[in-house]
């Protein structure tokens, strides 16, 4: 499969000029160029403008022709296979884009839920607990699918919640706000329409219960979890319904905070049920402390420590993972997660490289950060000030980001 996409993308590279970007699209499940797709291309400056669009040749290539003066602007590609986008940033007259797609399919093998993490807190009244629930879906098909419907994830909320957000999320991306519908036949059931692709992709969940200072909670699952993780303030006390189901899993790192492990998987038929009663709140001071020693160890990338994850990561034991999701929730409003995967990547890279690299993945965080955006003012979900603001930021990050590709 590396070969062959070397091999098209060498093909494509003979004829790159300064103002054209080329680029060929592979699928991913037949290991084949991608014939016939559509590619749309966009360029970010002023908000996301259309500069062209055309369709994939037989050899799964496209290209467009820059007009003079933008050639400094940094450009998305769109392309849609079997009613699925995938998209990658582009620069014209770099090496052609490499973009792999995959065929779609309502019924997906090989997709686990591996992870399901509950963080618990009161709110300020003390009269609701907040839950933020993390559900981490690990499609290993093979051939790889995505999985595409009207029903990709089912989830189990408890009575009385109020749903407050829904995002989701794949590996290398920041999360986007998307749509969870309640099911008509089951109050307590909702379910995600947004594609599960090879790979892993993390769905987020924000709501409220009515709390009265104890409660009774019924974690429930669509599908089997691999490994379900409760986490709350130590001024809230913890019980299991079966004290065999849990055990604490601390951890140094979080001083104020109570972490309960499954003790094995977590099926619909498992009564993994607990209590909890008191009161708190998670402690940010001390995500506050974690980010700003993470910041100091990145100041070397660009947008001022905006982190991305490393080329070559090392494997996530499972608690450092459960860790990393927890403290994303920690991060001050206007912060940017960067998802990681827990695996290491197949594909080696040389020394050389590795910046590059990394500076794409930003890259990539940033052009989904600015889709968000757009939809966002779009739909007017927020002011033209909070939208000029945030679109200036983004814009500073953006322009060194690409300026340091270009070095």
């Amino acid at each position: 499969m590396k070969q062959f996409i070397t091999l098209l993308l060498c093909a494509y590279s003979l004829s790159v000029s300064a103002d054209t970007i080329r680029g060929v699209v592979v699928n991913g499940t037949s290991r084949k160029a991608s014939a016939g797709d559509e590619v749309i291309l966009k360029r970010i400056g002023n908000g996301m403008e259309d500069a062209g669009k055309t369709k994939t040749n037989l050899k799964g290539g496209f290209s467009f022709t820059v007009a003079d003066g933008q050639q400094q602007f940094p450009f998305v590609v769109w392309v849609k296979h079997q009613e699925i986008t995938y998209s990658q940033m582009v620069i014209a007259g770099k090496r052609p884009a490499e973009v792999q797609v995959f065929d779609g399919s309502t019924s997906v093998a090989n997709i686990r839920l591996a992870e399901h993490v509950m963080v618990l807190q009161t709110l300020s009244a003390g009269d609701q607990l907040k839950v933020d629930d993390l559900y981490t879906l690990d499609n290993q098909s093979s051939p790889p699918l995505t999985k595409k419907g009207q029903r990709t994830f089912d989830i189990v909320l408890p009575d009385d919640a109020r749903l407050q957000d829904a995002s989701a999320q794949t590996a290398g991306s920041i999360p986007l706000k998307v749509p969870v519908v309640a099911d008509k036949a089951d109050k307590n059931k909702y379910y995600f329409s947004y594609p599960v692709r090879p790979g892993q992709t993390q769905f987020h969940l924000t709501y409220t219960i009515p709390y009265g200072g104890t409660l009774t909670i019924m974690p429930k699952v669509s599908m089997p979890a691999a490994q379900l993780l409760i986490v709350m303030p130590n001024t809230i006390h913890f019980s299991a319904e079966d004290a065999s189901s849990y055990a604490p899993a601390g951890n140094p790192q979080m001083n104020g905070v109570s972490i309960y492990l499954a003790n094995n998987k977590v099926g619909p038929q498992r009564n993994f049920g607990f209590q909890i009663e008191g009161s708190g709140a998670m402690p940010r001071e001390q995500a506050g402390g974690a980010t700003t020693a993470q910041a100091q160890s990145e100041t070397s990338l660009p947008g001022g420590g905006l982190g991305v994850p490393n080329e070559r990561p090392d494997p996530l034991h499972n608690s450092q993972w459960m860790f990393l999701c927890v403290m994303t929730l920690f991060l001050v409003a206007g912060g940017v997660f960067v998802y990681t995967s827990k695996r290491p990547l197949k594909m080696k890279a040389s020394p050389q490289s590795g910046g590059t690299n990394s500076n794409s993945i930003l890259l990539e965080a940033m052009k989904e950060e600015i889709f968000q955006l757009e939809s966002d003012r779009l739909q007017q979900k927020i002011s033209p000030r909070e939208y000029d603001d945030q679109k200036a930021a983004l814009d500073k990050t953006l322009q060194r980001a690409v300026q340091r590709q270009e070095t």
